[in-house]
């Protein structure tokens, strides 16, 4: 018999594959459950809802992320700040474009995330933000938060063109150079 710690990995491992196969909207918790080889009472006995299962999913690929994106900054005449913040950004355009279904549905429910997902969602922000205002320290940048920050919301404005269009990475990335040329000075 699995506990419920085993039965809750299971559920969120069946979601995840079926949102990645078929959307979020177009799976039912019943059928998350049998994949996941739980009756859907004992799903729902769990207290993760279809929306909790998203923000799990979403907070396992972002986790994904941090340990596989190379964050370095080796500051010289191969790498400035500017190369190294569009390497470090076309990184995370790439992984979150090979998981686009998953990612523009969280964008689209994470209103309905209940606030229990707040805090760690907050905390994988500022680790992604984290190698990025080190390297802008490491340049003698003021106002770090400010630019961080800037540049997570003009991540967004890039990444919308994969979402809308399905653009590639480096699309995503070029929408924004501009604009990053500007936060960075």
């Amino acid at each position: 018999m699995l506990t419920p710690t085993e039965k809750s990995v299971a559920l969120i491992d069946a979601a995840r594959s079926l949102f990645i196969k078929k959307g979020f909207a177009k799976v039912g918790m019943r059928e998350i459950a049998g994949l996941a080889g739980l009756n859907p009472m004992q799903a729902y006995r769990l207290g993760l809802a279809k929306e909790d299962l998203l923000a799990e999913i979403s907070i396992q690929l972002t986790a994904e992320q941090l340990t596989t994106i190379t964050a370095g900054f080796s500051p010289g005449p191969d790498e400035t700040l500017q190369t190294f913040v569009e390497r470090y950004l076309l990184q995370f355009y790439e992984s979150d474009i090979a998981y686009i279904s998953i990612r523009k549905e969280s964008a689209a429910y994470g209103w309905m995330w209940s606030s229990k997902y707040e805090s760690r969602i907050i905390e994988q922000v500022i680790a992604v933000l984290q190698p990025l205002s080190d390297a802008m320290a490491s340049q003698g940048l003021q106002n770090i938060p400010d630019r961080g920050f800037s540049i997570w919301a003009m991540y967004y404005v890039g990444y919308r063109l994969a979402v809308i269009k399905g653009a590639s990475a480096n699309d995503c990335l070029n929408q924004i150079k501009n604009s990053l040329t500007l936060v960075l000075r």
